[in-house]
């Protein structure tokens, strides 16, 4: 395989955690109305790897015209974290994801996470992954400029190093830097990348690391 560096997003590449997600942010807007709740999943589906400190003033503003102030968002996504954190920890992993890590136990493995850095850490030390890793960023900080970070920080040659994400932020990320991006397929994000032709496709790491070693 001509990769030795791999960045993973983790929702919806690693574990199947996507739809918690959905249902969290669908739970803290219906209360506003079925309407309002339906077009925040309509854009938090479009938008998968945006940060959620991002998405709350957005979708405040946007749908209710309600500006939020730091303990706002601060509050909101406590009590989003307090939804999911442990259904995530729970859920099944992508097929083939603990395969393919000790497979390439000896590439250099990076998580990328628009989840708040604090939180994805926890999730993945109660998911036991932490040994494959050899380092995990979360959000505030932005998936573009952390990628570059581990690039310049490790020296890495960007021809062999790849981004496996499910998200326009993931791909972004990917191309912003001058890198190979691997798309996993779902429903949410099928729309939004029919049209992309330059990545790889897989529905599983099965499938992913026949495509890598092709």
């Amino acid at each position: 395989m001509k990769y030795k560096n791999i960045i993973f997003d983790f929702d919806g590449v690693l574990a199947e955690s996507v739809q918690i997600k959905t249902q969290a942010f669908y739970k803290l807007y219906e209360p506003y109305g079925v309407n309002i709740a339906k077009k925040v999943i309509q854009h938090h589906n479009a938008n998968g790897g945006m940060s959620r400190f991002e998405k709350f003033p957005f979708y405040h503003k946007t749908f209710l015209n309600l500006d939020l102030n730091n303990n706002d968002i601060k509050y909101l996504t406590t009590m989003f974290s307090d939804i999911v954190v442990q259904d995530v920890i729970n859920s099944n992993e992508v097929t083939g994801a603990t395969w393919f890590l000790k497979k390439y136990s000896n590439e250099n493995k990076w998580i990328v996470s628009a989840t708040p850095k604090d939180e994805i850490i926890k999730i993945i030390e109660k998911r036991n992954m932490s040994r494959f890793f050899n380092k995990i960023y979360g959000s505030p900080e932005g998936k573009i400029s952390i990628v570059e970070k581990i690039i310049n920080e490790n020296y890495l040659l960007r021809d062999e190093t790849i981004f496996l994400g499910d998200a326009l932020s993931d791909y972004n990320a990917a191309t912003e830097n001058d890198i190979d991006f691997a798309l996993r397929k779902t429903t949410e994000n099928k729309r939004l990348f029919y049209k992309k032709t330059n990545l790889i496709r897989f529905l599983d790491f099965y499938e992913l690391d026949k495509q890598i070693n092709n």
